[in-house]
């Protein structure tokens, strides 16, 4: 991972637990039909906590100008609206600051 990355972390909470995988399902797709396609995407992660009611998207992004252009695509917009119909979210930007990992 290159340093000084822009992530976008998006943290959903549903209230049923059923919903759940219907979030991660909206995500794999928004992350495959619209994220991957923009130009500065670099990878996505998804993730859905052990209790049931949370997601957390984590995105990696080469720059915040990318980001913004997604942010503003008709189909994420879309997207996402039909996501905060399911669950809460909260976005977040990060700079990547530090990272290490074991090959």
């Amino acid at each position: 991972m290159e340093k000084n990355n822009i992530i976008l972390i998006n943290n959903f909470v549903v209230e049923d637990a059923t919903k759940q995988q219907e979030v991660v399902d909206m995500l794999e797709d928004a992350t495959k039909q619209i994220l991957s396609k923009h130009d500065g995407f670099i990878s996505t992660r998804i993730h859905k906590s052990l209790d049931g009611k949370k997601v957390m998207s984590y995105t990696q992004w080469e720059n915040k100008d990318a980001i913004e252009k997604m942010l503003n695509d008709p189909r994420a917009i879309i997207q996402m609206n039909d996501i905060a119909r399911v669950a809460k979210v909260e976005r977040t930007l990060y700079e990547l600051v530090f990272t290490e990992e074991k090959i």
